[in-house]
């Protein structure tokens, strides 16, 4: 396989992480070697790759500045994966505190072939709180012949006990520019020509994981041969790269819906992916708000034009980035539906709460008890008769359905637990019932709890979060016979035996 064919053999050739290279690589030519490193990231970046690199630099018998000779004895074993002292562990699969326990009596022993035992645990989020445990006390008292790596693409996952006690090293998603250099030099040694325009589209689908870009560059060489032209390559990786991505956010500029939907259906009766087509309409959208915020258009670029042409360019195009990634094609990969519904919302704009006259509401509204806090939450409706939402029970609403589709297993600590206190001005105050979804949200969510915050209000905002004591409260009575009484309000007649 390519990858495996041009998976760097030095620091050098690692992409796009500068930040840790130029660290391990100071550390390792001054002697200051760390007993443990925590290699964090998403998938593709590099994570195991840099973990091989260091095992090597670390026994290498002629290391240059940092960097491993690859000629020596102990770097050519480890090269070929006859290093008895490198023990590679998938956390995955062996995940148990029976495992790690093999592993401390293990590595009391001194190595055998190698100047020190390296173990590289990956996946290491995987493994049980019992495992955890066993590991702890092994990484507070090492041997001083062990390093142990571990590396994971859920850091949120690992306890904050194993965290301290790891030099830690965040992997970043590669730039696309950097993929598209890697991926030309690759071609460049393999004796194939595939134009950059096509090396471009491989980078932007690889959403920064050089090892997947690396394999659609294989995929791609094994269907078309080596002189792909950028349709074949477009093709090959099911994008879809024709006048319907920009009609389809023209329609939404000019609020055409029928054109939306015209355009949401040919794509699907085409048998094109829906969701990939969703995304190159995202990218396109992307490309244009930011082209109006940065004044930066060209003469030809028609989409730019038509959306500086609206003084509410900028918020449409918001509201289209939200409904678009909000879509969801799970349930049924191939129906235009849910892009046909963000379509919609985004042409006709919020659907309006149903509400009835406010003095029948009024009537048909059970009485408050007095004395008693009335503030609004993110779980009751603000008013019973109405059956509509307060202005912080929507936002509230809008800020759970965009976190879940940024990390729906961040967003669930959001999911019902929690009231909008303050929402006006540059800070936004959420109050919590219970301590845990509280630190969640304050430490693990915070990122994320504030950028979609940001989104849906049109602002910036710093989070702050509060714990709702119990007397806080409001006390609510048992609700009976509120809906009979809304639907009087509304002009409803009863009827049935007892009328």
């Amino acid at each position: 396989m390519l990858y495996g064919k041009w998976r760097p053999k030095g620091f050098a050739e690692v992409v796009g992480q500068d930040h840790i290279v130029r660290t391990l690589k100071n550390a390792l030519a001054t002697g200051q070697v760390a007993h443990a490193y925590l290699f964090a990231g998403p998938r593709g970046t590099g994570k195991t790759t840099t973990a091989r690199i260091l095992a090597r630099a670390v026994n290498c018998r002629q290391p240059v500045e940092g960097e491993p000779c690859n000629q020596c004895d102990p770097c050519r074993a480890i090269l070929s994966g006859s290093a008895l002292d490198l023990i590679e562990m998938d956390a995955a699969s062996n995940r148990g505190i029976e495992d790690v326990r093999e592993l401390r009596e293990r590595i009391a022993y001194a190595p055998s072939d190698l100047a020190r035992k390296v173990y590289l645990l990956d996946e290491v989020h995987m493994l049980t709180e019992g495992a955890f445990n066993a590991l702890l006390k092994t990484l507070e008292e090492p041997p001083p012949h062990a390093i142990f790596i571990l590396a994971t693409t859920d850091l949120h996952k690992v306890p904050a006990t194993i965290i301290s006690r790891c030099q830690r090293y965040d992997f970043h998603r590669v730039p696309n520019d950097a993929i598209v250099e890697r991926l030309a030099f690759i071609c460049q040694q393999e004796g194939v020509t595939v134009p950059r325009e096509g090396l471009a589209a491989i980078a932007i689908q690889s959403r920064g994981g050089l090892r997947d870009a690396i394999t659609m560059l294989e995929q791609v060489i094994a269907r078309y041969g080596s002189a792909p032209t950028v349709e074949d390559i477009r093709a090959a990786l099911g994008q879809v790269h024709d006048q319907r991505t920009g009609g389809l956010v023209r329609a939404l500029l000019e609020s055409d819906l029928a054109a939306a939907l015209d355009i949401a259906r040919s794509v699907a009766d085409d048998g094109l992916d829906i969701a990939r087509f969703t995304r190159g309409v995202i990218d396109e959208v992307r490309r244009v708000l930011a082209a109006v915020l940065r004044d930066g258009a060209t003469a030809d670029d028609e989409l730019v034009a038509l959306a500086k042409g609206r003084s509410d360019s900028v918020p449409l195009l918001a509201a289209a980035l939200t409904e678009l990634a909000r879509a969801d094609f799970r349930l049924d990969p191939a129906s235009p539906v849910p892009l046909e519904v963000a379509c919609a919302a985004v042409a006709l704009g919020p659907s309006p709460s149903f509400s009835i006259a406010p003095e029948r509401a009024l009537a048909a509204a059970p009485a408050p008890r007095p004395n008693t806090p009335q503030r609004p939450s993110a779980t009751q409706p603000a008013a019973s008769g109405s059956g509509s939402l307060s202005r912080e029970e929507r936002f509230a609403r809008d800020l759970y359905e965009h976190c879940k589709m940024v990390n729906p297993s961040h967003a669930m600590w959001l999911n019902g637990s929690f009231e909008v206190l303050q929402m006006d001005g540059d800070e936004l105050v959420l109050g919590f019932q219970r301590k845990m979804p509280l630190e969640k949200v304050d430490t693990v969510c915070r990122a994320m709890v504030e950028e979609q915050a940001a989104a849906i209000l049109g602002r910036q905002v710093r989070l702050s979060v509060k714990l709702i004591e119990a007397s806080d409260q409001p006390r609510r009575e048992p609700r009976r016979g509120h809906l009979a009484k809304a639907a009087e309000a509304m002009g409803g007649r009863p009827i049935g035996k007892d009328v």
